[in-house]
C-alpha cells in the first residue's frame, strides 16, 4: 500500500468528516471507499462506451425505422 496527499477545499473535507464520524470509520477508509467506487464506475463506463463504438465500428445499429418503431410501443412519436 502507497501514501498519498490530496488536496480538498474545507466545505468538502468537513462533508468527509461528516461521514466518517457517522460511520465510525476514519478519514482514509471513508476517502479510499469514494475512490474505489469512482474508479469501478469510470471503468464501467469507459469498457461500455468502447463496446458501444465497436458495435457501430461493425454496423451493429437500429435503423431509424427500428428506433421509431420501439418508440410507438411506448406511445412516443419519435419521428
Amino acid at each position: 500500500m502507497k501514501t498519498t496527499t490530496v488536496r480538498m477545499d474545507d466545505q468538502l473535507m468537513q462533508r468527509v468528516d461528516g461521514i466518517a464520524k457517522s460511520l465510525h470509520r476514519p478519514r482514509a477508509w471513508i476517502i479510499t471507499q469514494a475512490l474505489e467506487r469512482f474508479v469501478s464506475y469510470e471503468e464501467w463506463y469507459i469498457q461500455e462506451v468502447r463496446a458501444g463504438l465497436n458495435e457501430v465500428e461493425r454496423g451493429e445499429v437500429a435503423t431509424e425505422a427500428e428506433v421509431a418503431s420501439s418508440f410507438k410501443k411506448w406511445g412516443v412519436n419519435a419521428g
